[in-house]
């Protein structure tokens, strides 16, 4: 039986993005290594006595968020529970609410069974793989012949964005927006239901992924793509078919629902607006010599090696770092995308792709008035306008692959000649910039810049000859692929697993020192999330937000992202926060309070709480009081915890005894803690974890109500005597979610069903 032609090109083009990941990625995992940042661990005590300080501020946020939150995931699947529950950050968050966890996303809860080293690696060639193999059937779809489809799958697979933000979960999103517009352009040419379920799978994938901006400015391509789709149809069709589309998009939300509906809770008891907030107002824009940038990317330097004189050369500063002007197609791409300009203009495909690439691109250098215009568009305030590159991306890696397959015409060489010479005066305005500054440079860095120069121009004379000449268009993805695997390899460091946050003498010992309760950390001993990883429970988190009331116990006041800054001094309220030790590096000793004893002088330096504060207390009085009159006392150093609970409760009468009991957790789980209290007389069990809408508490079995103590703590009432208090976590928003999620994919099981 004859293969069908045009499926066999498809598998051709997916062929080639797979060897590209596999050029990429096996070299790696030939030397026993992951992608894992290892290196920047060296800038932090307790390590940084056993590894080499390396390139840590582009790598810290997969270093201290989302790896400890992986490990955290790993950890807790292998013993059979599923977290919905972290109680290893602050005094307890919600995981399952925790949306850049990304929790239910494939590759996440999937590959989570595999060491660290081959979870990275998988969860690498996957993303990359998929926003690959889309872009190619995606570029199939809209006319592109195999090599112009392998150019674009190539292409966006290994463009700036995919490779940099590869460790964060803004690729999770990225990585699907071309299976969105392959799936919407399938649904809109058949308008067969099962081409709208899977229109609805791609966008529940896309909100599982982990990154509400970046899923905020995917969606709202797609839906700029569906209008546009719609409108060639006759009027009766395009209503009926965006009626569709919008179905799709509900249903969608609804498979994403269990990871919605948590994150839409802990978002509302959190402090992530004003943080969010400042971050859009960090990234505004980038510098102007972004599309400079974009030609040559590593013209001011890599992530792995920096030189600020070439970066203060080309204007850039911490607000425009590598990872958030690294948007590379290369020269073949580019040139090739210029050409679909040049011939193929006319078609509406073409002209809406490239108007989607330069939109990316106006907004990351904020052309006016787009900056203005975020201010009054829901959502587009808080999300940094920067990564609207990857609509850059994505636009010209499809122009790429339908400029590749191009008819070929006589003025081919002078279309080569003009985009060669486009080349060489962007090389030569680098030229300019680093003869300015040729006598601050060190030897290592002219030799740098003079190779970045040398590789441009190599570059671009390739691409301008497979331009000049239709015959050598065919070899036009292998060579854009080398280029390209040139920038990829060596962005995302690699180490071996067993460098990945190892155990230390002085950690065991401050896990020792602090025992059921807290730890913190001062200056950079120990970044919050880190902890995390090692099993041990930490007063401070990193997050993209913490529980508000929370963060104002532990500093005052929300927002901004002071609660992340190194801490310099202990919390005043740390015995409520229930911290028993603490550590600081010994090359940034501070003075050690009143009450605290030195127990470790190794690579950390650790101290024990004289008095150690317990999580579990007795107490046998209570007082109702408004939440600022509890946040100042609770605030008040003086403030003793087992003296009475400041209930969260006005209709709650005041209550005196003298009783005198204990308090000792006997159980202690992720979304589950049991205490044995003995007592004289009636009182109040006060646990210092985060009270939170799920917790419940049931005394010797039955259930019993659950206050809000202290500002942001649990309380239960006890009677006299033995007894024994449970606490369990069970999400109502999960449920609900997990409900909403079942009831889409019935739904469209049967519509695929009566297909």
């Amino acid at each position: 039986m004859k293969q069908d032609p045009r499926r066999s090109d498809a598998l051709y083009a997916v062929a080639a993005v797979a060897v590209a990941l596999l050029a990429l990625l096996a070299p790696v995992a030939l030397r026993g290594e992951g992608l894992l940042p290892v290196a920047a661990l060296g800038r932090y005590a307790p390590w940084s006595r056993y590894l080499p300080p390396g390139p840590g501020l582009l790598w810290s946020d997969p270093l201290l968020e989302f790896w400890p939150w992986r490990l955290f995931l790993r950890a807790q699947l292998l013993s059979g529970h599923l977290p919905l529950w972290n109680p290893l950050i602050e005094a307890g968050v919600p995981f399952a609410g925790c949306v850049q966890a990304a929790l239910f996303f494939p590759t996440e809860i999937g590959l989570s069974w595999l060491p660290p080293a081959a979870w990275s690696l998988a969860a690498a060639f996957l993303k990359l793989f998929a926003s690959g193999a889309f872009t190619a059937l995606h570029a199939r779809r809209l006319g592109a012949g195999r090599d112009g489809a392998a150019l674009a799958g190539i292409v966006y697979a290994l463009c700036g964005f995919m490779i940099a933000w590869l460790g964060h979960p803004q690729t999770n999103v990225a990585c699907l927006l071309p299976a969105l517009f392959w799936t919407l352009g399938r649904a809109f040419d058949a308008r067969a239901p099962r081409a709208w379920a899977a229109c609805a799978v791609v966008i529940g994938l896309i909100l599982l992924g982990g990154h509400p901006p970046t899923a905020l400015h995917v969606l709202t391509a797609g839906a700029a793509y569906a209008i546009f789709l719609a409108a060639r149809l006759p009027r009766p069709e395009r209503r009926r078919a965006l009626t569709a589309a919008g179905l799709a998009a509900l249903a969608g939300a609804g498979l994403a629902a269990p990871a919605l509906l948590p994150y839409f809770e802990y978002l509302g008891l959190s402090s992530s607006a004003s943080s969010s907030a400042a971050l859009a107002r960090w990234g505004a824009r980038l510098s102007w010599s972004l599309p400079l940038h974009l030609v040559l990317p590593l013209a001011a330097g890599s992530a792995a090696r920096s030189h600020p004189v070439l970066q203060a050369a080309f204007g850039l500063d911490f607000s425009s770092n590598f990872l958030e002007r690294a948007g590379w197609l290369g020269f073949p791409a580019l040139m090739f995308a210029a050409l679909a300009l040049l011939r193929r203009r006319g078609e509406r495909e073409v002209r809406f792709h490239a108007a989607l690439a330069a939109f990316g691109l106006a907004a990351a250098v904020g052309l006016p008035p787009l900056p203005w215009l975020w201010r009054f568009l829901p959502g587009f305030s808080a999300a940094n306008p920067t990564r609207l590159l990857v609509l850059f991306c994505f636009g010209g890696a499809t122009l790429a692959g339908l400029g590749l397959d191009a008819a070929p015409r006589a003025d081919d060489r002078r279309a080569a000649a003009v985009l060669l010479g486009a080349a060489l005066a962007v090389a030569a305005a680098c030229t300019l910039v680093y003869a300015a500054v040729w006598d601050l440079l060190p030897p290592g860095a002219r030799g740098f810049a003079a190779g970045q120069l040398l590789v441009a121009v190599l570059e671009a004379c390739a691409a301008a000859a497979l331009v000049a000449k239709p015959a050598w268009r065919r070899w036009t993805p292998a060579v854009a692929g080398v280029f390209l695997l040139r920038l990829a390899a060596g962005v995302n460091p690699s180490a071996p697993a067993a460098l990945f946050y190892p155990s230390t003498p002085s950690l065991a010992r401050l896990a020792q020192a602090a025992g059921s309760a807290r730890a913190f950390a001062l200056g950079s001993a120990l970044p919050p999330d880190t902890g995390m990883a090692l099993g041990l429970r930490d007063a401070r988190g990193q997050d993209f937000a913490s529980l508000s009331r929370y963060e104002r116990l532990v500093r005052g006041g929300v927002g901004d992202f002071g609660f992340y800054a190194a801490a310099s001094s202990l919390p005043p309220a740390w015995r409520l926060l229930a911290i028993s030790a603490y550590a600081e590096d010994p090359a940034q000793p501070v003075a050690a309070p009143p009450g605290w004893t030195r127990v470790d002088d190794g690579d950390l330096r650790v101290y024990r709480a004289d008095a150690p504060a317990p999580r579990a207390l007795f107490v046998p009085e209570s007082l109702p009081v408004a939440p600022a009159d509890a946040l100042r006392a609770a605030r008040d150093p003086r403030f003793d915890p087992a003296r009475a609970v400041l209930l969260d409760d006005w209709f709650t009468l005041p209550t005196v005894s003298r009783a005198r009991g204990t308090a000792r957790i006997v159980r202690d789980e992720a979304d589950h803690v049991s205490v044995a209290v003995e007592s004289d007389g009636p009182g109040w069990l006060l646990l210092l974890d985060s009270w939170y809408p799920g917790w419940r508490a049931r005394v010797d079995g039955r259930l019993a109500p659950l206050r809000r103590a202290d500002y942001a703590f649990r309380a239960v009432a006890v009677p006299g005597g033995r007894s024994t208090v449970s606490f369990d976590y069970v999400s109502f928003s999960l449920t609900a979610g997990f409900l909403l999620a079942a009831l889409s994919a019935l739904a469209l099981a049967a519509v695929c069903r009566r297909a």
